[in-house]
């Protein structure tokens, strides 16, 4: 069998990467490029030019003259250029140093002994064996591209270019010092004859004379390339497809930055190659070589440092080779690892606290684009041929299928019907050819006007479709979808099941008959019969056969894999949702897909805090997952309720937020009474059902108490006794809560004692039915009950504020009476160690104004009341603290820049209304006012400088996380938890980096805060009791 070679599967053993030969690029090249000329003006390209057609085509039905293929086969050629001169290739310059200084200036030998007796150990053996086994252990062990591979080369550069190897001890030639002066001029430095400037020439032929043998000393590998191969005397010119010419709407051609710097280079190297046919002075062809380097160094790197970048005519710095590679927006990290992707979608997010913490609401838009391919059998055959038949645009429906050939169909109204039905294979059933005048021949000429012959579906219902154009009325057939998908359930319009043996229903029947009798042929009752035809019959006892295009039997009864059905999304599928930046392992989980309407993603709030996102315009995406062995992974590893503890501390990261934290709340402080109906209205809606509390009786008023009410949604089998965060001792057995207050310290994400004892104690999915059942009944109680919050929840009594106003005067009086004890040079002023006097009175005046700020805060928080919204909001946690509202309502202080008081602004002064060197409370920025009364312009100013420090700072502690977080990516990123017993971490290397994955074997989600067992809760369990 012929094969093409492209074609055959083949494993990769390795992959190696090295220099290329020149006369390997001249053989690769299609054409040697002369002209930098690249269309003419009849649109034709150069021969010979930088467009010319060997080197592959980007115009629609032009073909490649090498290849003979068009621009979407063609896989497009490389070109070449013959340099006049040779030029230093940008990116080895490290590697040239490396070589010149490891090698004598005249025989090109290392500069290592190669007698016997000059090796370290061994005797009998030289300092160049000693060095060779070195480089082949190392390269053995950690290979080529380790660190402790560049070290050994380094150590064996630093001892040949050391003072003690000044003469070559193979040939006795003095050897100088070589310095590399940036970017690519080398010199060598000679004691007594001064300094030698090293043209690429010269480079050359030193480096063409090192043996093979020597150039392990250097990192080089002498089967694969040689060092003077860095020395360029051909240039490799990419193919059109990597630097494609536009053509602009003006009509003219905009050329690749690529091919502007060719063009610099070929117009240069012909002037080089002219000046020296001419006998040019050498000072000119001089000058003219350095531009050759300059423009070859600027088109591989046009960032190289010490010299100014190619702009383009606008002034633009031109992107060359590197920046097209490297960086974010280079190939590998933008087009490759960023790429785009099908099956994907990316929208506005919104909360929903109706959904559970393992669901996502997907709008209907996006499922019926977002397919999921699902293999036809025997179970779910009906409901995918229900599906086909909606077709694409009304959902559940279908937008592809797959034939067992491999060949794709899209379903419109028309395909629908075909694909989800049965065919004839009487070769006399065909639908007829009005072009060559063939009647149809079949039974229902109606039905054949809507499914042609010999397609068929039993249970299609047809209905005739009367309508008037131009006054004459025409008639047509057309299919009835509703009573079609009601034959194939077995049902009638009413949705009662249609009587056993109704022809409407024999779809239905067979499969029914096919699930209660695996194996059997169906009875003759069942059999499918052509309507078009009657399939009539072959014998006596054999009709023409039927085939339905979802079975996944073929004619003879033999199995087949049923086609690929690429249906829409639907509920109970899942998707991956993520959230960028993609920080940590839970910035990606698994939800089960809920198809609602609307536009945006919506899910339960619980899950903010993992993906770190708020409603305020924040986008997430989803991705579709597209193989049965991929969901049922993603399944067991990626739900949103094997997340709920965190790998980085052990505690639950999804949890409780704001209004749920607020809820706990109401329900647990003080123990409230809450009337039977609110009650019942909100046990209601979570769905809950069992055995309610005892009810109590409260001024004439039946209902239950909060914390009871909790407790129906705790699981027994735990206690827990911790202090709230209202300083009362919370105290939890047996699934009850008996005393204390519930807040973001039971429940919170990040820091809920009540739910990580749920997870730890009952698994995940426990946890996230508590999670569920509390994020419902905590939103529940807040709506039933009534928790909102206004500007006049600040308000504070008028001897409230006159107190805080006295609070300020005094303070701004004592920072006067500093200062007046400062003096006018603080010589008698009292230092504190270690500090100027000017610093310690600038110390002293922030602990007077700090002081001022505590206080002002304790007197609005002694009047702001315990049933204050605000207040109980920044008790619970929920949201804000009480110096919040302390600066709210009472005082905001001073605003610091880098810990002290605004010295920045005018000469003397932060603004220019103040008196030079005054450094009073307010010519320093202290804000007595509130929010809630509002800032004078000087106050607003004076804070907008130090919450300008906070947004700087913000932005600059995120790049630098991020950057850190990536080096430690890619510093960790080939390492891998091994099942070898030891759950020892090793890399790809197989080298070991831990002997147990964390020291300690231990999995954090796993653990108690790290902890491998709970101890304490074993001992409860044993002995019995409580903590």
């Amino acid at each position: 069998m012929n094969r093409d070679v492209a074609t055959i599967p083949k494993r990769i053993a390795s992959i190696k990467f090295s220099l290329m030969d020149p006369n390997e690029i001249r053989k690769m090249s299609a054409v040697e490029v002369k002209t930098a000329d690249t269309y003419k003006d009849d649109g034709h390209a150069y021969r010979q030019g930088l467009m010319d057609n060997r080197m592959g085509v980007i115009e629609p039905g032009v073909r490649c003259e090498t290849c003979g293929n068009k621009h979407d086969q063609c896989p497009s050629h490389f070109g070449h250029i013959q340099l006049e001169l040779p030029v230093v290739h940008i990116g080895f310059t490290n590697l040239l140093k490396t070589s010149l200084k490891s090698t004598c200036n005249t025989c090109s030998r290392v500069l290592l002994h190669e007698r016997e007796g000059t090796h370290p150990i061994d005797p009998e053996k030289s300092e160049q064996d000693y060095y060779r086994a070195r480089v082949y252990d190392v390269i053995q062990k950690h290979g080529v591209g380790s660190t402790e591979f560049k070290k050994i080369i380094k150590e064996i550069t630093k001892i040949c270019s050391g003072a003690k190897r000044a003469v070559c001890m193979h040939c006795g030639a003095e050897q100088g010092k070589i310095v590399l002066d940036k970017p690519t001029t080398f010199k060598e430095k000679k004691m007594d004859k001064g300094e030698h400037k090293l043209n690429a020439r010269d480079i050359r032929e030193w480096l063409e004379r090192i043996p093979d043998e020597d150039l392990i000393f250097i990192g080089m590998d002498h089967n694969a390339s040689r060092p003077e191969w860095t020395i360029m005397r051909v240039l490799p010119v990419p193919p059109i497809t990597v630097r494609p010419s536009i053509t602009l709407d003006s009509g003219d051609r905009s050329e690749d930055d690529l091919t502007h710097k060719l063009v610099d280079v070929l117009r240069i190297n012909q002037r080089l190659r002219e000046n020296r046919d001419a006998g040019a002075p050498q000072l000119i062809v001089e000058d003219l070589w350095e531009l050759l380097q300059y423009h070859i160094t600027t088109y591989f790197d046009n960032q190289t440092a010490g010299i100014p970048p190619a702009r383009h005519r606008s002034g633009r710095p031109l992107k060359t080779l590197t920046q097209r590679l490297k960086g974010k927006e280079g190939r590998f990290r933008s087009n490759l690892s960023g790429k785009r992707v099908n099956f994907c979608a990316r929208t506005v997010i919104s909360p929903d606290p109706n959904l559970g913490i393992n669901a996502v609401g997907v709008p209907v838009q996006s499922a019926k684009e977002l397919t999921v391919p699902i293999r036809a059998t025997g179970r779910n055959r009906e409901q995918l041929r229900q599906m086909i038949l909606r077709g694409p645009d009304i959902h559940p429906g279908v937008n592809y299928i797959i034939r067992g050939s491999g060949h794709r169909i899209r379903i419109t109204d028309r395909t629908k019907f075909i694909n989800a039905g049965f065919r004839c294979h009487n070769p006399e059933c065909h639908s007829g050819d009005v072009e060559r005048g063939e009647p149809y021949p079949g039974l229902r000429p109606d039905l054949n006007e809507v499914l042609p012959a010999p397609n068929f579906l039993p249970g299609l219902e047809i209905e005739e479709e009367i309508s008037r154009i131009d006054g004459e009325t025409q008639s047509k057939w057309v299919p009835n979808l509703e009573a079609t998908l009601c034959n194939l359930r077995g049902e009638d319009s009413n949705g009662k099941p249609l009587p056993a043996g109704d022809p409407r229903a024999i779809i239905h029947q067979r499969w029914v008959f096919e699930r209660e009798n695996p194996g059997l042929a169906f009875p003759p009752e069942l059999e499918c019969i052509c309507p078009h035809c009657g399939s009539p019959m072959i014998d006596e006892e054999t009709r023409t056969k039927v085939e339905d295009r979802l079975s996944t039997v073929d004619l003879e009864g033999n199995p087949r894999p049923g086609m690929i059905v690429e249906r829409h999304l639907i509920d109970g599928d899942v998707a991956i949702f993520n959230r960028q930046p993609s920080l940590h392992r839970m910035s990606m989980m698994v939800h089960e897909v809920r198809v609602m309407q609307g536009k945006t993603f919506r899910f339960n709030l619980a899950v903010c805090t993992p993906y770190n996102a708020d409603f305020d315009g924040d986008e997430m995406n989803l991705h579709v997952i597209q193989s049965e062995e991929a969901r049922a992974e993603a399944k067991i590893l990626m739900r949103v309720q094997e997340h709920i503890i965190t790998p980085r501390y052990g505690g639950s990261v999804i949890g409780g937020i704001h209004d749920h934290i607020s809820g706990a709340y109401l329900l647990s402080n003080n123990n409230p009474f809450v009337p039977k109906p609110i009650a019942l209205d909100v046990l209601g809606q979570i769905g809950w059902s069992g055995e309610l509390p005892d009810e109590s009786v409260v001024d004439g008023v039946a209902g239950y108490y909060g914390r009871e009410l909790f407790s129906l949604i705790i699981p027994d089998g735990f206690s827990l006794r911790y202090t709230s965060r209202s300083q009362d001792e919370v105290a939890i057995e047996g699934g009850r809560v008996l005393s204390g207050t519930l807040d973001k310290r039971a429940i919170g994400a990040e820091d809920g004692r009540l739910l990580d004892a749920v997870v730890q104690t009952h698994g995940t999915a426990t946890g996230a039915k508590f999670l569920n059942e509390m994020t419902k009944l905590t939103i529940g109680i807040c709506t039933a009950l009534g928790f909102t919050t206004g500007i006049d929840d600040e308000d504070l009594p008028a001897e409230a504020r006159e107190l805080i106003a006295l609070r300020n005067a005094e303070a701004s009086q004592a920072v006067d009476a500093e200062l007046e004890k400062f003096g006018s040079d603080g010589r008698k002023y009292e230092t504190r160690p270690g500090r100027t006097p000017l610093e310690t009175l600038e110390e002293n005046i922030l602990q007077i104004l700090d002081q001022c700020k505590a206080e002002t805060g304790n007197i609005a928080k002694e009047h702001l009341a315990d049933d204050n919204p605000a207040v109980m909001m920044a008790v619970s946690g929920a949201r804000g603290s009480m110096d919040n509202l302390a600066m709210m309502a009472g005082s905001i202080g001073q605003p610091k820049v880098r810990g002290k008081r605004l010295e920045r602004g005018y000469n003397d002064r932060v603004l220019a209304h103040f008196q030079r060197g005054v450094k009073g409370a307010k010519e320093k920025g202290f804000v007595a006012s509130s929010f809630k009364r509002g800032l004078e312009p000087t106050e607003f100013f004076m804070l907008s400088v130090s919450g300008r420090e906070s947004l700087v700072d913000t932005a600059v502690r995120t790049s630098k996380s991020g950057y850190m977080q990536r080096r430690l990516i890619n510093a960790m990123d080939d390492l891998k938890v091994w099942n070898d017993g030891q759950q020892s971490v090793r890399n790809t290397a197989n080298r070991i980096i831990q002997f147990q994955f964390g020291e300690d074997g231990i999995d954090p989600c796993r653990s108690l805060k790290g902890k491998p067992v709970n101890v304490e809760q074993i001992l409860d369990d044993v002995l019995g009791g409580g903590n």
